[in-house]
């Protein structure tokens, strides 16, 4: 989270928050940013708020040393989560007054977000020249003065850090002192590629040979796709297709905290030019599905699937595009593949190993943030079976 060069210095009582990518101080934004994150560059945050503004809110804090140096960037946005299921609904009706909705199937709540609700990661907050425990008192420090601004506070119930790696938690277990509520959801899917790997065939020969039989299947079933990379142009042509696309992956999920549009790829590439990449699956002339990922310094981040369930099974298209955020980072020459959550089978047999990431919530409230236990408590890693597909000498 810190720069390597850490020569520590104070933490002042200037800080400055806005609400638009416009009104950040860029040179000071950039200079604790310095290239080490594209989800808290300026590039992805203005493509993301211009797409969804309408939709929710965003901030953006900068704070200074006591000497006037900008040592910390945080960003955070208000969403709504929404629990399709209503696995949580009973509960959470006895947390809060701020609830949107809650008619047939479907619950909602306000909650604000430290991090990102479209990756997974620690996207929340970058610092220089300061410790990692000054940064968490910081970040945890702008969270209580976001929450009393009147348009947060009318709006918001609870606040969520997402989320944390394993190495993290020595400084993020701070925020627990201030009643803040661990827990982990589903794990994060890493690939890490062996330094002998420079095609796809390199990979794929280090593979068991039940597991390299698997693959061929999906090569053989997908090869009448034709996989394209897409520019802004051509997702704009095919933006109303592929909004359907996500939208058939999205209406699968118990909940959400928020929805993309075609809009936001279109401002992604824009932005980010060939760190986004867009492919589209096409069967003879129609889209069945799509990928998008994120070239993020050393690493590749699959972020976005979109299918037509209709041809997923028979031409292996999901599958195929597992294979293909492969073939992306070797091209690259990432070190790791994030895979994210769901689908942990699947992409244990390419050779992704489960991460567990820490999380942490509070209620607005300090009655109410008592109730969140048995919420915390029911929410646990998904059990599955983890399969190994590289060959046992293979280290």
């Amino acid at each position: 989270m810190i720069d390597p060069d850490n020569t520590t210095v104070k933490v002042g009582t200037d800080r400055k928050i806005v609400e638009f990518v416009k009104d950040i101080p860029q040179d000071d934004w950039n200079k604790v940013a310095d290239n080490r994150n594209i989800y808290l560059s300026l590039g992805y945050l203005s493509a993301l708020e211009s797409a969804l503004n309408d939709k929710m809110q965003f901030r953006y804090a900068i704070s200074y040393s006591d000497t006037g140096e900008p040592v910390l960037i945080a960003v955070y946005q208000l969403v709504v989560f929404v629990d399709k299921r209503r696995q949580y609904s009973g509960v959470l009706c006895n947390l809060s007054y701020h609830i949107h909705k809650k008619i047939a199937d479907v619950f909602t709540i306000n909650v604000l977000v430290c991090g990102n609700v479209f990756c997974d990661g620690e996207n929340g907050f970058l610092s220089r020249v300061i410790t990692d425990d000054e940064a968490m008192d910081e970040v945890a420090a702008i969270t209580e003065s976001l929450k009393k601004e009147p348009s947060i506070k009318g709006k918001s119930s609870i606040t969520l850090f997402k989320e944390f790696w394993p190495d993290s938690t020595s400084y993020s277990d701070r925020l627990k002192n201030l009643q803040y509520r661990d827990f982990m959801v589903d794990v994060n899917m890493v690939l890490n590629y062996h330094e002998s790997w420079c095609t796809l065939d390199d990979y794929l020969a280090s593979m068991k040979t039940k597991f390299r039989t698997r693959a061929k299947s999906v090569f053989s079933k997908s090869k009448v796709l034709s996989i394209k990379d897409f520019t802004v142009e051509d997702i704009e042509q095919n933006s109303e297709r592929i909004e359907l696309l996500f939208g058939n992956v999205l209406e699968k999920s118990d909940f959400s905290f928020g929805q993309l549009n075609a809009r936001a790829f279109v401002n992604f590439k824009r932005n980010l030019k060939d760190d986004f990449s867009f492919r589209g699956a096409w069967l003879n002339d129609e889209l069945v599905g799509f990928s998008t990922a994120l070239f993020n310094g050393t690493v590749i981040e699959a972020n976005f699937v979109g299918l037509d369930y209709e041809f997923n099974k028979e031409y292996s298209v999901y599958q195929r595009f597992l294979y293909d955020y492969v073939e992306q980072g070797l091209n690259r020459k990432m070190k790791e593949l994030h895979l994210g959550r769901t689908a942990e089978l699947v992409k244990s047999q390419i050779g992704a190993l489960p991460t567990n990431m820490k999380l942490y919530a509070k209620h607005r409230k300090s009655v109410s943030n008592l109730l969140l236990r048995p919420i915390i408590q029911s929410i646990s890693p998904s059990e599955f079976e983890l399969r190994i597909p590289f060959k046992e000498n293979f280290k």
